[in-house]
C-alpha cells in the first residue's frame, strides 16, 4: 500500500528540487510537467491509497483530482473554500473549509460532513492544514488571515493555534496556544 502521506511529500519536494534545478531524487532526464494552468491559488496536496492527486483551489472554491492516468477532473465544486486536505486511512477526505472556518469529512461521492466547527463555543480563526494520524487522531493548524469572503467581525479565538481531534473525535488545543 502507498504512503500517501509521504506520496504527497514526495510530490511536494520533486517539484521544488525540479525548480531548483539540482536534483538528487529526481531520475535523470525527468522534465516538470504542468499539469493544470487556470488555478488561482492552489493548496493541500493529498494523494488517495490508488495514488490519485487531489488538491485545492481555494479562490475558485473548488477540489481538483489528478489521476494516475494523467487526467485532471473536478472532485467538488463548491467546497467550503477548502485548504489543506489529508486522507484518513478509511479513504475519506479530510478539508480545512476555510469559508465558515470548519473542518470537514467528504466521502469519495463529494458529501461533506462538518466535523468541527468551533473550539469552547468560539469559531474556529480559519482552519488551514490538516493531517490524520494511522490511528485517526487529527491535528490541524487554526490560524487568523482575515478573507475578503468572510461574513463575520473580528477573530473570536484568543489566539491562534493548532488543534488536535483524538480518534474518539472530541477536540482538545494545543497546550501552548
Amino acid at each position: 500500500m502507498i504512503n500517501r502521506h509521504a506520496l504527497s511529500l514526495v510530490f511536494v519536494c520533486c517539484i521544488f528540487v525540479a525548480v531548483a534545478g539540482e536534483s538528487t531524487i529526481i531520475a535523470p532526464g525527468a522534465e516538470l510537467k504542468k499539469v493544470v494552468s487556470d488555478c488561482k491559488f492552489t493548496e493541500g496536496p493529498a494523494s488517495d491509497a490508488e495514488g490519485n492527486i487531489y488538491f485545492t483551489d481555494q479562490p475558485n472554491d473548488r477540489i481538483l483530482k489528478y489521476s494516475i492516468d494523467g487526467k485532471v477532473s473536478t472532485f467538488m465544486q463548491p467546497c467550503g473554500r477548502s485548504n489543506g486536505l489529508c486522507f484518513d486511512a478509511k479513504g475519506q477526505l479530510w478539508a480545512c473549509a476555510d469559508e465558515k472556518n470548519e473542518l470537514w469529512v467528504i466521502d469519495m461521492t463529494a458529501k461533506s460532513t462538518v466535523v468541527v466547527k468551533d473550539y469552547n463555543g468560539k469559531l474556529l480563526n480559519g482552519p488551514n492544514d490538516v493531517w490524520v494520524r494511522p490511528d485517526g487522531g487529527v491535528y490541524f493548524t487554526d490560524p487568523f488571515y482575515k478573507r475578503d469572503y468572510w461574513k463575520r467581525g473580528p477573530t473570536e479565538q484568543d489566539k491562534q493555534a493548532v488543534y488536535f481531534l483524538s480518534p474518539d473525535k472530541k477536540p482538545r488545543a494545543s497546550p501552548k496556544t
